[in-house]
């Protein structure tokens, strides 16, 4: 009986450093299957020992039965919140009260970390176990949510031990939040249930963690990071800096994005380089926190209101702004899709004027229910692509709601109601569903590998969001959004075609399919003589028209404008079939082998080379051009970069960072656009910015601008 228990104790420990790994450090060591194995052992241990089981155990994460309610917690120590500054100014005056308290002859640091946007909790822990996890909130009593706080993966059951002592009793601060991935897949999985989704990750995490039954809240991915530290007994700490190196050593995830700043100017150039690589943070922030990282002087300082003096909170420039809907109208894409767009009074968002915004689809539109008249909370996702936030319905003689159009708004070809079906398996004898699939081929290959008489096909046609012109190349939207793709610089990549220019060729009818633009010399006096040409621009353009004739085999895929053929997908398909005439003659089967390439995708392209308007097109494109096909039947292990993950940033010269990217992935690599612990190497350009100071912090090996080539013919050099 000793042995197993200490094989039970054991398990345990091995689980939570194993956990520890995943969640925290992000570096598994196990396997899925070998972890399950281990999980599976424990449980049949608590099974036979069912009195050997504590609330520390891994098998404990997930509450047995929902709770009927929250009891409200007092907390220790009040969890205050925190004063703004919204300029720099603010900032400095906020240092100027701190040195007038402290005294001029003392420097001060401050510690500065990124401002969460989740939910604030504090978690109690007594001897290094978890016994308590609370919200903030009135700062003075929150609720219990003990049982929802045990299912965070991240959060530790018990801390890890080092060389630095558990404290008899520790309220440990921090915030849950959702990453911005895993809120978007929590959306697009909410939508195809047909469930509710999240406005935003902050009021997805606070609602997972007041979810009564904690099996919704261990199905949401949930994290934390600790950001301060209440009530600590039997261990005494000097400053911030200290208390998060002293939280990581106990398993604490603490965000690597905290830095100690020894002046107010750090503190600014801190913000500022926080406030420009905002979009690459994987979560929500508003903002950063300054604190004075001396406690000594913390509680010198002492606290106002509900808020220390000691900290403050820089938030970003306001990014929701009032403004008022003008029209809507509904825009024509190079698919054909039609697209809501609300026409606004213009107003500066985020330093740019906006005027135009986006409403996706349908189904935000019905959502947002946005009206002529109205006003509206627009703020630039990412900084960077206008949304409308939420509408504010006009209080009196408000607008009628918007409904589809029936008709194009271009060519007045019929709208299409495009429908997306499902198959589902079903039991013929119970009549129940046995799964569902996305495609036929998929229900079909289900039922050759599961023969049974009681099995069949039910086809179940869903309704889309979106709505389609029918119109094709006869509408004139979609034939000009065809060509500014054709031509674009990621496909055929051609200067001086821009939008007015290729409308005006269009309109002479000297372009009239891809091949045309191949033939233009033939009419270059007549050229000269149209508005805004002239004998140098009409030369300009011929030259970069013959420079675009030689032309790698995925971007000519790509320009083609294929639904929803990208350019990843357009380079695999170009490097698994290696010729034009091989990529349209493969079958749906031989397509979705390819890797990013699932049955949705398959039919778009085997439709697109059936289609014979589209074959006519490439038939009499081909022969204008030089197609570069890349090299086959290499294996996989003769590939000079097979296995790596290599990201690039900077500018590059003489080879552009697209040629540069091609090689790679041609040679084995996986190219990647974000900086994580599973980066080989950085390829770095001038001017590189904030991925090489990412890299710099993971270890990742840095490639500089004059080691470039040499990386590129022989990597070996650089392991």
């Amino acid at each position: 009986m000793n042995d197993l228990k200490e094989r039970y104790l054991s398990i345990q420990k091995i689980i939570r450093t194993h956990d520890y790994e995943y969640y925290i450090l992000d570096d598994s060591k196990i396997s899925d299957q070998e972890y399950d194995e281990l999980f599976r052992e424990l449980r049949q241990i608590e099974s036979e020992n069912p009195d050997w089981i504590t609330p520390e155990s891994p098998s404990q994460r997930v509450g047995i039965k929902p709770e009927s309610d929250f009891a409200t917690f007092k907390h220790f120590q009040q969890m205050l919140s925190l004063a703004n500054a919204f300029n720099e100014e603010d900032l400095r005056n906020f240092h100027d009260r701190i040195v007038k308290n402290l005294g001029k002859a003392k420097q001060i640091k401050y510690f500065c970390e990124p401002k969460m946007d989740g939910a604030a909790v504090s978690l109690i822990y007594e001897k290094g176990i978890l016994t308590k996890g609370i919200t903030r909130g009135d700062g003075t009593l929150g609720e219990d949510i003990t049982s929802n706080i045990r299912t965070i993966r991240s959060i530790p059951l018990t801390l890890r031990e080092s060389v630095n002592p558990f404290p008899d009793l520790v309220e440990v601060r921090g915030e849950v939040f959702i990453s911005k991935p895993n809120f978007n897949a929590l959306n697009l999985k909410a939508k195809q249930n047909g469930d509710k989704v999240f406005a935003n990750p902050r009021n997805a995490a606070a609602g997972s963690l007041r979810q009564l039954d904690p099996a919704i809240t261990s199905s949401r991915p949930l994290a934390f990071f600790a950001h301060g530290i209440g009530i600590c007994k039997g261990v005494e700490f000097i400053d911030l800096q200290e208390i998060f190196s002293v939280f990581a050593s106990w398993g604490l995830p603490v965000n690597n994005l905290n830095k100690l700043a020894t002046s107010i100017e750090d503190c600014l150039k801190y913000f500022k380089k926080i406030e420009s690589t905002r979009d690459s943070i994987p979560f929500e922030i508003d903002g950063v926190v300054f604190k004075v990282n001396e406690l000594i002087s913390q509680n010198q300082l002492g606290e106002i209101a509900r808020s220390p003096r000691w900290a403050i909170a820089h938030k970003f420039p306001a990014e929701e702004v009032y403004t008022e809907i003008e029209k809507i109208d509904f825009q024509v894409g190079r698919s054909g899709i039609l697209t809501p767009v609300a026409k606004l009074k213009t107003v500066n968002v985020g330093g740019v004027n906006v005027s135009n915004c986006t409403l996706h689809n349908l189904d935000e539109l019905t959502r947002l229910d946005p009206r002529v008249g109205d006003g509206a909370l627009i703020k630039r996702a990412g900084d960077v692509i206008p949304k409308m936030v939420k509408v504010i319905p006009k209080k009196q003689n408000r607008g009628k709601g918007v409904a589809a159009p029936s008709k194009c708004p271009s060519c007045q070809s019929p709208i299409d109601f495009n429908y997306q079906s499902e198959w589902t398996i079903i039991d013929t004898k119970t009549s129940n569903p046995v799964k569902k699939f996305s495609s036929s081929y998929e229900a079909k290959k289900y039922l050759e590998t599961n023969q049974s008489a009681n099995l069949n096909i039910l086809e179940e046609r869903i309704e889309s969001p979106f709505i389609k012109c029918s119109g094709g190349n006869n509408c004139p939207e979609i034939f000009q959004g065809k060509f500014t793709h054709f031509v674009s610089r990621k496909a055929m990549d051609i200067d001086g075609l821009g939008q007015e220019i290729l409308l005006t060729l269009i309109n002479k009818q000297f372009i009239k399919d891809f091949a045309d633009i191949y033939s233009l010399k033939r009419h270059r006096v007549e050229l000269e003589k149209l508005e805004r040409f002239g004998e140098k621009s009409v030369d300009n353009l011929i030259k970069s028209i013959d420079k675009s004739a030689s032309v790698e085999l995925y971007r000519l895929v790509f320009s083609l404008g294929i639904e929803e053929v990208g350019e990843t997908t357009a380079r695999n398909l170009a490097n698994i079939f290696g010729s034009m005439e091989a990529i349209q003659e493969s079958s749906f089967e031989d397509l979705i082998a390819v890797p990013d390439i699932g049955p949705r995708v398959a039919a778009k392209i085997t439709d697109y080379f059936s289609n014979t308007e589209n074959i006519a097109s490439l038939k009499a494109l081909i022969p204008c051009l030089s197609i570069i096909n890349p090299k086959l039947n290499i294996s996989r292990e003769d590939m000079k970069f097979s296995g790596l993950q290599i990201a690039i940033t900077g500018k590059i010269s003489p080879m552009s960072r697209d040629e540069i990217k091609n090689l790679l992935i041609l040679d084995g690599a996986k190219v990647t656009s974000s900086i994580s612990k599973k980066t080989d190497y950085l390829i770095a350009g001038e001017n590189a910015g904030s991925k090489l100071e990412k890299a710099k912090s993971l270890g990742v090996r840095i490639i500089e601008k004059g080691d470039i080539d040499t990386f590129i013919n022989d990597p070996k050099k650089f392991i």
